[in-house]
């Protein structure tokens, strides 16, 4: 079967979860004789085409054949707009639809290229598989996650409420102006020709209807997955009906730790705890560190492991919030081939994130190594992570209550080794042939009759 892979970024220059399960099941399916190739977007041009406002580069990454379109994203004068409706980028993926012959496309995300890419597949009748990797279709910020910290449940007043969550200024100029209604009943949306002026209305027009425009598109596709049940019931919490989304839950590529495991014996002086990810608020590495911190002594040691470059100015709070304690050593960003090396140093796995977590690799990662983990209650995490079972939880962006769980463990450090830490984590030949099965499905159903 000859598939497309759909990503909004993504490797060598954007190294995130998505990317990396891209890859791993790309290359599953390849194992198994199927053709695969990626389009991508690149958001900043410059990395691919230096001088130019648009670009298309055709690259290879572990021999999987990339389409890259290149695309000035910020220059674009309604960039909320852009997220979700981007007829140049549309234009720059049906160029590479009509060079190529496709069975199947299976669509990991569309941001910036948006749902106009949908539209084209549908009316080319090529069937699409669309997995949702986070909550981008009901949140421009994809994490559900207010500036203001507060997690939200969904677009308010239909998309009103974003405005000044993303942009606060313009929130207060369509307050001021008393544009709510106007937005609501005058502007009518052209799904087909989206206006792009950068006006205020308009500006904010992109927020209102955002949801509706994005699950019309959706309802093209042959199949919707979600990996996690949460991310299943919060979008249908959001008007998705029951029946619609399947789950079918992450594999892991085993090779990806690199045939290390973890090897407990007596427990040293010093508890190694380990952060692993994205450096960036929403993953909490904020509330970790005053939270270890508030605990005396030198039994425990902080290995943070990850991009300090990505969000300069978050890594500038977190490093002030170490303080340069000898405890909590920043190690920067380690080579994929590393990772099981790096996991099989620790003793304990802190996810602390703030935000509705689908399913996050490095829970799965770190449960197939063999450690346990210490997560946040939210989301897709308390699928994978059960109380005193496998793991610890905490309450989300509580630093208080992160420390008394820290303390616990710390009190007893060789209850770690009696955690039921061998559980089966579902692998990615698993999860491919979840998607073969599916794949056969939907072509199936789109033969003529």
């Amino acid at each position: 079967m000859r598939v497309l892979f759909v990503v909004h970024q993504f490797l060598p220059r954007h190294h995130t979860g998505t990317e990396q399960y891209v890859r791993s099941l790309a290359r599953g399916l390849r194992s198994r004789g199927h053709q695969v190739s990626i389009f991508t977007l690149e958001p900043v041009l410059p990395l691919v085409a230096p001088g130019k406002t648009w670009a298309e580069k055709d690259e290879k990454v572990d021999g999987i054949p990339v389409r890259v379109a290149g695309l000035h994203i910020a220059a674009q004068p309604n960039h909320e707009l852009a997220d979700y409706q981007n007829p140049v980028a549309v234009r720059l993926f049906r160029r590479y639809l009509d060079k190529k012959k496709f069975d199947l496309v299976h669509v990991f995300h569309l941001r910036y290229l948006g749902v106009g890419a949908l539209n084209e597949l549908r009316v080319l009748g090529i069937p699409v598989v669309v997995n949702l990797m986070d909550f981008w279709a009901l949140c421009p910020r994809y994490t559900l996650l207010r500036s203001d910290g507060v997690l939200c449940d969904g677009p308010p007043d239909n998309g009103l409420g974003c405005i000044g969550c993303i942009n606060p200024n313009l929130g207060k100029l369509v307050a001021n102006l008393e544009l709510a209604d106007a937005l609501t009943d005058i502007f009518e949306f052209d799904a087909k020709l989206p206006d792009f002026t950068g006006t205020p209305a308009r500006l904010a027009k992109a927020f209102v209807g955002r949801r509706e425009v994005i699950f019309d598109s959706l309802q093209s596709a042959a199949a919707v997955v979600a990996p996690s049940r949460f991310l299943r019931q919060m979008f249908e919490k959001n008007g998705v009906p029951k029946g619609v989304l399947r789950h079918i839950p992450y594999g892991v590529d085993p090779s990806r730790l690199g045939g290390h495991k973890k090897k407990w014996k007596d427990m040293g002086e010093v508890l190694n705890i380990g952060y692993v990810g994205s450096i960036t608020q929403h993953k909490g590495l904020h509330v970790l560190i005053p939270a270890l911190r508030a605990i005396k002594g030198d039994h425990w040691k902080l290995h943070v492991h990850g991009n300090l470059d990505t969000h300069p100015a978050y890594s500038e709070e977190v490093l002030d919030l170490a303080d340069q304690d000898p405890r909590i050593v920043f190690h920067g960003a380690f080579k994929p081939k590393d990772l099981g090396k790096t996991l099989q140093t620790l003793d304990l796995l802190v996810v602390p994130s703030i935000w509705y977590e689908n399913t996050p690799f490095s829970v799965l990662e770190g449960q197939m190594m063999g450690l346990p983990i210490l997560a946040s209650n939210l989301g897709g995490i308390s699928e994978l992570v059960i109380h005193r079972k496998n793991g610890f939880l905490f309450k989300a962006a509580s630093q208080r209550s992160l420390t008394i769980q820290l303390k616990k463990i710390l009190a007893d450090p060789n209850q770690l080794k009696s955690l039921e830490l061998r559980q089966q984590v579902r692998t990615l030949e698993q999860n491919t042939d979840d998607f073969v099965e599916l794949y056969e499905e939907c072509s199936s159903s789109h033969l003529p009759t």
